[in-house]
Order: structure tokens, then sequence, then C-alpha cells
């Protein structure tokens, strides 16, 4: 054995460095390849956001009419009516 040979450790850190490079160079070719044009191709279409806490309000609201008593039930609905619009 001579003693310029590496110890085991040595061997799987400098393969894990080499391993961790490579798969830097992958993963940005990934991104400038795949990502980037699919990015640029959406980009003249803005995001279609509604007002969730709205939305969110108008079926909370609509769900607790379910639970009033039958008389108030249109009441109920209407006033929900106006969280909805």
């Amino acid at each position: 054995m001579s003693g310029m040979e590496k110890p085991p450790l040595a061997r799987l850190v400098l393969f894990m460095v080499c391993l961790s490079i490579a798969g830097a160079f992958v993963a940005g070719a990934h991104y400038y390849v795949i990502d980037v044009p699919k990015q640029k191709a959406l980009s003249g279409y803005p995001p279609a956001n509604v007002n969730t806490d709205t939305v969110e309000k108008c079926n909370t609201c609509r769900s607790y009419c379910k639970y009033v008593d039958p008389k108030d039930y249109y009441k109920c609905w209407g006033d929900c009516e106006i969280i909805c619009d």
C-alpha cells in the first residue's frame, strides 16, 4: 500500500462534493431550459385572484343560515347577500 492513497472517508467526501456540484449544474440547466420559458410564456397573463376573504365570509354566513330558526332563514339569507355582494 502506498502512502499516497486517500482514506475511504476522504474519497466519500470528495465524491459527495463532486455530486453536489454536478447536481447544481443540472438544476441550473433545468431552470434555464424548462422553467424560464414557461415563466416568460405566462408573464402576459395576470393571476386570477379573487377576494378570498369575502368569499370565505360569504360561505361561512350561508352555512350558518342552515342552523337558524326556520322562520329567520330568509332574513339570514338576505343578510348574507349583503356580505356576498
